[in-house]
């Protein structure tokens, strides 16, 4: 995302809140704590979602600019 994004910095705060693991294909495949049913509720897919949708909103707030 930071390699991605528009903005001179981009800052990637990880686990605030009462959020879960956004668990990576390598996690899932190789059965990494972050991966497993009790730490997390959704899977790598939502992670690139997640990536894909903030940048859109990165990249509609630089071309207002």
């Amino acid at each position: 995302m930071k390699g991605r994004s528009p903005a001179v910095q981009t800052f990637v705060v990880q686990l605030a809140g009462s959020a879960s693991y956004l668990p990576t294909e390598r996690a899932v495949r190789e059965g990494g704590y972050g991966a497993i049913e009790k730490t997390c509720v959704v899977g790598p897919k939502a992670g690139d979602q997640i990536v894909s949708e903030t940048l859109n909103l990165l990249k509609a707030h630089w071309d207002n600019k």
